[in-house]
């Protein structure tokens, strides 16, 4: 008899150890759970600072590019040079000295490199298509007083001289003109008409900014963007103004 009632408290005993074992691992249980929680919502927060940190160093690395690219090719707005040419006065390729729309230019050996570089962006253009096209950039770049070496970077730029290309956001033509440009401006989307717009549309942005780059934002990205520099946090358009500057300065140094 004293044997079984030994054994019973023995097992009692064993039984209500258990029992504050489990408890006590439940418990370490719950507060493991609670610190994994909080490790992961801070690690969740340090991977948000990171991506922020990573996210405004690529902007100061592009808008250094932008004010680098700027420097180098000269391309400042001050005494509005872009709109006039660079060159000298007597150079054939000022717009001053385009005085027959139906010429390129007066230099034949220029006119050819330039039709040439026309073909390496677009192999399936003719040649026919390329007088065309220069013909109403010099014609209307005179007419409405701005550099033609400006509108075929900016067209090598948007459409890479392929009048059939259209946007997913449905800009269309040479200069990427949308349904509400053509209207603005009382144009068709012939090769001609497409090229004036584009020529009035950098007229009209120059005439609100009286600065190139803001210019090619405004053709870019719209003249809202111009306010608080909110341009500068469109990838896009961060990129857009230093490929018209390279390209610009490909054309005239041909």
């Amino acid at each position: 008899m004293k044997e079984i009632i030994f054994l019973l408290i023995v097992l009692q005993s064993l039984i209500m150890f258990g029992e504050e074992k489990k408890i006590g691992f439940g418990e370490g249980n719950y507060k493991k759970e609670i610190g994994f929680e909080k490790q992961k919502k801070r690690e969740e927060e340090n991977r948000k600072l990171e991506e922020m940190k990573v996210q405004q160093e690529q902007m100061a690395k592009e808008n250094l590019m932008i004010k680098t690219v700027l420097q180098e090719n000269a391309l400042e707005s001050k005494d509005n040079q872009l709109f006039v040419d660079d060159k000298v006065s007597n150079s054939p390729r000022t717009v001053r000295n385009v005085e027959r729309p139906e010429l390129i230019t007066n230099n034949v050996n220029f006119d050819w490199k330039l039709i040439n570089y026309i073909k390496t962006q677009n192999r399936q253009i003719s040649e026919s298509e390329i007088r065309r096209i220069l013909r109403a950039v010099f014609g209307y770049s005179k007419q409405y007083n701005i550099n033609p070496y400006l509108v075929l970077a900016i067209m090598n730029t948007e459409s890479h001289f392929k009048h059939s290309t259209v946007s997913f956001a449905g800009a269309r033509g040479l200069m990427q003109l949308m349904s509400f440009n053509f209207r603005e401006f009382g144009v068709d989307n012939s090769i001609e008409g497409n090229i004036k717009g584009g020529v009035m549309h950098l007229r009209r942005d120059f005439n609100r900014t009286g600065d190139v780059v803001k210019t090619l934002v405004c053709y870019n990205a719209g003249c809202g963007k111009l306010a608080n520099d909110a341009w500068k946090r469109i990838k896009e358009t961060r990129e857009y103004i230093p490929k018209v500057i390279r390209n610009y300065n490909k054309i005239i140094n041909l």
